[in-house]
């Protein structure tokens, strides 16, 4: 009588169990190690196919005056800039800048004058990024960059080389603020007016701590 009644409570014990599994809804349990496929590793910046688009060196809207009736100017300046990392910390890319220039005279008659100027900008660069930790980065470029300029009637042409070092802050994931030392020298000038050419144009090195701020992502991700 003890068996009957043990074998019969077994058997409505797995009934009631298969039919709450039945009822269950269905969870997916991850694969085992070295079953399917591995999940994608996860890109940080600087690893290859990564792609950074940031502002280097430039990014200012500025004036100046003078008092006593002494000149005045502004000056807008924009320089996006593109960068390709072929491996892992190599970076190919390529900036573009332009620049615009009021100036604002008055002579000793009173008579006020108004010049405008633009320079366009464009040349490659090659950069290699260091990582310092999780948040910080050094990222060293140099490059040449052509330079076309009108100002005052006269014309000009030039080629730079460009050096820029700047500490990277990586405050959020594809953001980061860097700042850095930079200088910018022509390498030859040439210049012109009214279609004459100027003998020995001045040549021009700029040189600062400078700010950029940028981000990036992987295109074919």
């Amino acid at each position: 009588m003890k068996e009957r009644i043990f074998v019969a409570g077994a058997i409505g014990m797995v009934t009631a169990a298969g039919s709450a599994a039945a009822q269950a809804p269905y969870t997916a349990q991850a694969p085992p190690p070295g079953y399917g496929y591995a999940p994608r590793p996860v890109q940080s910046f600087g690893g290859p196919g990564t792609l950074a688009i940031s502002s280097d060196m430039n990014l200012e809207l500025g004036g100046q005056s003078t008092n006593n009736g002494g000149p005045s100017s502004w000056t807008f300046v924009v320089a996006p800039a593109a960068d390709y990392f072929v491996i892992r910390g190599l970076s190919l890319g390529g900036q573009i800048a332009f620049t615009h220039t009021h100036l604002r005279e008055t002579d000793d008659t009173g008579i006020v004058t108004s010049t405008d100027g633009n320079t366009f900008s464009f040349g490659a660069r090659v950069g290699y990024d260091l990582p310092l930790g999780d948040l910080l980065s050094f990222w060293p470029k140099a490059g040449l960059a052509f330079d076309v300029s009108s100002l005052a009637g006269v014309n000009g042409n030039a080629i730079d080389v460009i050096v820029y070092a700047p500490l990277l802050l990586h405050l959020a994931p594809h953001f980061f603020v860097g700042l850095g030392p930079g200088l910018q020298s022509d390498l030859t000038a040439s210049a012109s007016q009214n279609g004459q050419s100027l003998t020995n144009p001045p040549k021009t090195t700029s040189y600062g701590l400078y700010f950029t701020i940028g981000g990036w992502t992987v295109p074919a991700g």
